[in-house]
C-alpha cells in the first residue's frame, strides 16, 4: 500500500518513508562518508531518487523497500567516497561482489559479523548488540574498526 501511495506521489507516504528508513540509512552512509554535510547531502539524493523512481522497485527484484533503498544508498555513499576516476555505477555493482568478498578476507571474525550484519542486513548497533548478545559500545568500535579498514580498503583498490 505505501509503494501505491508513493507512486502517485502522496506527501504523507513520502514522510513515512523517510521517517521509517532515514536513520538507518543515515548511519550506512556516515561510515562512508564521514562528512555531515556531504552524508546528508547523499541521504537528500537516495530519497529525492527514490521518489523519482519508485514505479520501478518492483520489477528491480528486491523483497524489501529497504534492501533496494539501501542498495542506492550505498552506490551514492561509495561514489562520493571514491575518487572521480573509480568504477561507479554499473561497472561497480559488478565488480563489488569480488571485491567485497577480497575485503572481508581481512577483517577478524568479529568484525565480520558486525560488518555482515550492519553492512548487508541494514541492522542497526542496538540491534546487532542484542542479537548477539554483546554490548552496544562493542559493537560500535568492533563496526568502526570494520568501517575504518572498509574505506582503506576502499581507496587503496580504487586509487
Amino acid at each position: 500500500m505505501l509503494i501505491e501511495r508513493l507512486v502517485i506521489g502522496d506527501p504523507a507516504a513520502r514522510e513515512l518513508l523517510y521517517d521509517r528508513y532515514a536513520g538507518a540509512l543515515y548511519s550506512m552512509v556516515i561510515q562512508l562518508v564521514p562528512m555531515k554535510n556531504k552524508a546528508n547531502d547523499i541521504i537528500v539524493s537516495v530519497f529525492t531518487w527514490a521518489f523519482h523512481h519508485i514505479e520501478t522497485f518492483s520489477t528491480s527484484g528486491y523483497c524489501t523497500l529497504f534492501a533496494w533503498l539501501m542498495r542506492k544508498t550505498r552506490e551514492f555513499a561509495i561514489k562520493e567516497a571514491l575518487p572521480e576516476t573509480a568504477l561507479t555505477g554499473t561497472e561497480l555493482m559488478e565488480r563489488e561482489e569480488g571485491i567485497l568478498q577480497q575485503f572481508c578476507l581481512e577483517l577478524t571474525a568479529d568484525e565480520l559479523q558486525v560488518f555482515r550484519l550492519s553492512y548487508f542486513k541494514g541492522l542497526s548497533i542496538t540491534t546487532i548488540a542484542r542479537l548477539l548478545a554483546v554490548p552496544e559500545g562493542q559493537i560500535n568500535e568492533t563496526l568502526g574498526a570494520a568501517m575504518k579498514a572498509f574505506r582503506k580498503f576502499l581507496k587503496d583498490t580504487w586509487n
